[in-house]
C-alpha cells in the first residue's frame, strides 16, 4: 500500500512551508546588525544566522513565550556582542516595520493548494505563529481562509515540536491521525506529526541545506524539495 492511500486530510505548518521564512524573521536580523555594525564581517554574519538557524531546528521548546528570549540570548553568545550591542540589535529588529510581520507567499502555493482542496482533502494549517500573524496570512495567501481548520500558538498550551497542536487539529475534525499528513520544512514538524501518530512530508525547501540533515534523522515518509511535488502524491481521498 501507498504511505498516503489512506490520507484524507493534510496539515500544512506556514513559515517556510507555504511563506518565506527568510522575509519575516532573517532578513530583519541583517538589516539591524546592518545598521548597528555597518563594517561588520559579512562571513561572520552568516555564521551567526547558520547557529542560530540550528538552534531554532534543534529547540525542544513547547512554550512558545520563552523562544524568542532565548533567540536573544543565542544571537549574543554566537555573534560576540556585548550584552548592550545585543539588546540594541534585538530592540533594532523589533523596530524594523516588517520583522515578523512580512508575509509573502513561496511560488506556486496558492495553486498548489487550491488544486488539493479540489481534489477532496480536508485541510488545516497547523503553525507555531500567532492569530495576528495567520490573519495576516490570510490576507497574502486567499486559500487559507477555506482551510477546515486553523491552529496557531494561541489555540494550544505547547506548540510543535509537542504533538498538541496537530492533536487538537486531529479532534477538531474528527479525523483518525492515520488518515492525516503533517507537512512542514523544519525538523519540529516531523517531530509533531509522528508524536501524534500522523504520515508526515518534509519540504526542504530553500532552507534544505540547513534542515536537511536534521530533518533525515527524523525519517519522514516523504522528503520533497519544493512544495508542488505534492500533487503527484496526492491525487484524491480513498472515498472522494
Amino acid at each position: 500500500m501507498k504511505p498516503f492511500q489512506v490520507v484524507d486530510t493534510l496539515f500544512f505548518d506556514l513559515d517556510g512551508t507555504l511563506t518565506d521564512l527568510g522575509k519575516r524573521w532573517w532578513e530583519p536580523f541583517f538589516r539591524a546588525m546592518d545598521k548597528l555594525k555597518p563594517d561588520h564581517d559579512r562571513e561572520k554574519r552568516q555564521e551567526v544566522f547558520e547557529k542560530l538557524l540550528g538552534r531554532v531546528m534543534d529547540t525542544e521548546m513547547g512554550w512558545s513565550k520563552f523562544l524568542k528570549i532565548s533567540l536573544f540570548f543565542s544571537v549574543k553568545k554566537d555573534s560576540g556582542l556585548s550584552l548592550r550591542d545585543a539588546y540594541k540589535t534585538m530592540k533594532l529588529v523589533r523596530a524594523d516595520p516588517l520583522a515578523f510581520k512580512e508575509l509573502v507567499p513561496l511560488e506556486g502555493v496558492e495553486e498548489v493548494l487550491t488544486t488539493l482542496k479540489s481534489r477532496g482533502y480536508k485541510m488545516a494549517l497547523v503553525t507555531n505563529a500567532g492569530d495576528k500573524t495567520v490573519a495576516r496570512a490570510k490576507k497574502k495567501l486567499s486559500i487559507l481562509n477555506s482551510f477546515d481548520v486553523l491552529v496557531t500558538r494561541n489555540t494550544v498550551k505547547r506548540i510543535k515540536p509537542d504533538p498538541e497542536p496537530v492533536l487538537y487539529a486531529c479532534e477538531a475534525l474528527n479525523k483518525h491521525p492515520e488518515k492525516c499528513v503533517m507537512i512542514g520544512d523544519f525538523p519540529q514538524d516531523i517531530q509533531a506529526g509522528k508524536a501524534a501518530g500522523t504520515k508526515t512530508v518534509a519540504i526542504l525547501g530553500v532552507n534544505g541545506k540547513y534542515t536537511k540533515e536534521s530533518i533525515k534523522k527524523l525519517e519522514p515518509d516523504v522528503t520533497l524539495y519544493s512544495i508542488g511535488e505534492l500533487l503527484p502524491l496526492f491525487l484524491g481521498p480513498p472515498d472522494f
